[in-house]
């Protein structure tokens, strides 16, 4: 008999190897196994060891016993053909990130997109993301039954990726590139341009005349590879336009932390400044900001505000619109050739963005 734990080991890499077959179709959906001797063969450990495999796989929900202990792959979906796609964002405050709305809004609006069945798990905090809690989700995302593809949302380093791209299906990666610039070898990106959203600003700037451009942003995120080359950019374009910046950084260990710390700096920030400025708030998620309440209009008359973050409902000023239809499609272009490419992606898609200059509110009104 094999030692419990040996037994154990053997068995755990059997049903993960039985279950990427069953992924990649080798073992297709509605069809039998092949007998435990030739699994056994195959994978060269003992038919007890593939009896042990066969029952994790049919807990996951990816078997089923029929008739004279025949085992087959279960059907996929209740949909024709239909393909299970998982999505898993974690982070701080999930909802205000840019991705999340985009693939959150191919979920709820699933008409255009042909055979695929969407569920989501989501793990938002104010509070920065644990390691720990990073690997029990892990487990929970390897427990899973059938998935055809999971799209992974969260700023990650080449470690976390590594270990995402070990679960039993094909993981797809939304969000920044790591800081390093390196990808795991096959692993699958699709970034946002990480310029789009300043450039667009500054170039709004430029055509609107303003005598300079203020711009107040979460301190942190200058520890980005990707922000860094934004911020570069914006600078270059503005000193080659002629036109003064000033960076005013907020310090703050979570998006809550900035807000507080921003709205207690913002009258300050805003007295420092000459008339015929625009003020910018970049990854500061401030609705008193937003709505006016904490600058009002009456007192600053001269200096316009912006910001950059997803507008809520009640934003009064100047907000920044996306459109994330490029973006969308080029997720499920992804997801169509899942599985098929043995290589390294690194896909940069740009957001269309738009100064709204009316506020939400406004709109709101006329509609």
């Amino acid at each position: 008999m094999e030692h419990t734990s040996e037994h154990a080991t053997l068995t755990k890499r059997a049903a993960r190897a039985i279950e990427k077959k069953i992924y990649s179709g080798v073992f297709p959906p509605d069809s039998p196994l092949p007998s435990t001797r030739t699994l056994a063969e195959q994978f060269k450990v003992s038919q007890r060891v593939i009896l042990s495999a066969l029952d994790i796989l049919e807990a996951k929900n990816i078997l089923v016993r029929q008739e004279r202990k025949r085992v087959y792959v279960k059907a996929r979906s209740l949909q024709d053909n239909a393909r299970e796609i998982l999505f898993f964002a974690y982070g701080n405050e999930i909802g205000v990130h840019g991705i999340y709305q985009a693939v959150n809004d191919m979920i709820l609006n699933n008409k255009t997109q042909h055979k695929l069945d969407y569920f989501s798990r989501i793990i938002s905090s104010s509070e920065p993301f644990s390691q720990k809690r990073f690997e029990q989700e892990l487990a929970r995302l390897d427990n899973l039954g059938f998935i055809d593809c999971a799209l992974i949302y969260g700023i990650m380093d080449e470690t976390t990726m590594k270990k995402c791209m070990k679960l039993p299906y094909p993981v797809i990666f939304l969000g920044e590139c790591p800081d390093s610039g390196k990808l795991p070898e096959k692993a699958t990106i699709i970034s946002p341009d990480s310029c789009g959203l300043l450039m667009t600003m500054a170039e709004y700037a430029i055509r609107k005349k303003y005598k300079t451009l203020a711009l107040a942003y979460w301190e942190n995120i200058l520890r980005h590879r990707y922000e860094k080359k934004s911020f570069e950019k914006l600078t270059a374009y503005l000193e080659e336009n002629k036109m003064p910046l000033k960076l005013y950084p907020v310090t703050g260990r979570n998006i809550e932390e900035v807000r507080r710390n921003f709205n207690q700096t913002a009258p300050q920030i805003i007295a420092e400044l000459s008339p015929g400025t625009l003020l910018a708030a970049h990854n500061i998620h401030s609705d008193e900001f937003d709505n006016r309440m904490l600058l009002p209009e009456e007192k600053w008359k001269e200096i316009d505000l912006i910001t950059l973050t997803i507008p809520t409902a009640g934003c009064r000023i100047k907000s920044m619109s996306r459109d994330y239809r490029d973006m969308q499609q080029q997720i499920i272009r992804c997801i169509d050739s899942c599985g098929k490419n043995n290589g390294t992606q690194h896909i940069v898609q740009t957001f269309h963005y738009k100064v709204q200059e009316e506020p939400i509110i406004n709109q709101e009104k006329r509609s």
